[in-house]
């Protein structure tokens, strides 16, 4: 590792594929205050639940980190047109691609639906290798020749950019109740670039469809989107089995029926083992649900998934999402049964959230669960 004589200041840019749509150009979203909540909790680098994480957490690497933000712009490719934002908006962000723009094309952002960008900024006194021009790419000697302090550096930032990337989302996704997704017409965008700047100037094509789901986004419900913030960042430490299934589930623009399977183990986690399915059903409709027909819309709901997710795991039988899950006049898409059963999910996550800030003794502590008890709570307020 090369040190500079003081610590500078780093920007860590991670530029991503979206296909979040919005009728505003851009936004920016500042979680530092957020992300700094969960940074102080010992138990956030222990937690076995992570989102594609490359390197431990380390609160060495955390308390270094001074802001945190997310940039969006929805729309980087104009329809029916040869217009291509993305590549201009990196060299907005970063300044001159200079001899590197093999690396920008390999970050295969140039026909992203839209962009985003997770940014840290980081006070530290790392100075970054050179970046390999086109013709010494190929040899041997200098591709090896890796500073492996600095490696594992940029990877303990790509992780926890992962993490932040998944908070970021499952907001989103707790305010922005959307129906749409291309399912299964249309193949994930396999994009990303990571930059470094400060320490000189860095780049490397890093792909991830963390950010794709497509979302439509109203600055109207801003508010409640930073006050659904407030409240993951209060349990974003603990190891939430039950909203990794989650976003697992709900990550990429792609969508088949083993995600479909991903939204029915998920509803499966919010309960004790052993659980009977009828108990889940009646806990669910009388928790969410707000009168009668709703809560028989849930339990039907929750019999139709899990006929299907018994025939796709034990039956061996496959479905595409735009299959009708039976025969007859009430026959559904799959794909209706997935977004339903993606707000449901959602609903209970909500709920779980809360129920684990009221109980600072839940039991188990890094669990959401529901049980008879919380048809009680609600029958006898």
């Amino acid at each position: 590792m090369i040190a500079t004589n003081a610590p500078v200041i780093h920007t860590f840019r991670w530029f991503l594929p979206t296909s979040i749509k919005s009728r505003e150009k851009a936004f920016l979203f500042d979680l530092t205050n957020f992300c700094q909540k969960f940074f102080e909790r010992k138990e956030y680098y222990s937690r076995r639940t992570t989102f594609d994480r490359k390197a431990d957490y380390d609160h060495a690497v955390t308390a270094t980190i001074q802001s945190v933000k997310v940039k969006l712009y929805p729309f980087t490719v104009a329809p029916m047109s040869n217009t291509q934002e993305a590549e201009r908006i990196i060299a907005d962000e970063i300044g001159s691609i200079g001899g590197f723009a093999h690396i920008v094309a390999r970050g295969n952002l140039r026909h992203a639906y839209g962009l985003a960008i997770i940014e840290l900024t980081v006070n530290s006194d790392f100075v970054y290798p050179l970046n390999l021009t086109p013709d010494l790419e190929y040899d041997i000697e200098k591709r090896l020749n890796w500073d492996m302090d600095f490696e594992v550096w940029k990877l303990q930032l790509t992780s926890l950019a992962s993490d932040i990337g998944a908070f970021f989302m499952l907001g989103l996704h707790l305010t922005f109740l959307t129906y749409n997704t291309w399912h299964e017409s249309h193949q994930p965008q396999s994009s990303g670039l990571v930059t470094l700047n400060g320490g000189g100037s860095y780049m490397i094509d890093e792909h991830s469809d963390m950010l794709a789901y497509p979302l439509l986004l109203e600055s109207d419900q801003f508010e409640a989107l930073k006050s659904i913030w407030e409240r993951m960042a209060q349990v974003w430490h603990k190891d939430l089995w039950s909203i990794h299934r989650f976003i697992k589930a709900v990550r990429s623009d792609y969508s088949t029926i083993d995600h479909f399977v991903d939204l029915v183990v998920t509803l499966e986690s919010f309960f004790p083992d052993n659980t009977p399915q009828p108990m889940m059903r009646l806990i669910c409709g009388v928790i969410v649900g707000t009168n009668e027909a709703e809560a028989k819309k849930i339990d039907k709901l929750h019999s139709d998934c899990f006929r299907i997710r018994n025939e796709v795991v034990h039956g061996g039988k496959y479905y595409r999402l735009h299959d009708k899950n039976k025969e007859g006049a009430d026959a559904k898409m799959i794909l209706n049964l997935f977004w339903e059963l993606k707000n449901l999910n959602i609903h209970l996550i909500h709920r779980g959230i809360d129920k684990l800030i009221r109980d600072r003794n839940a039991v188990p502590a890094n669990a959401i669960r529901f049980s008879a008890d919380d048809i009680l709570k609600k029958t006898f307020i």
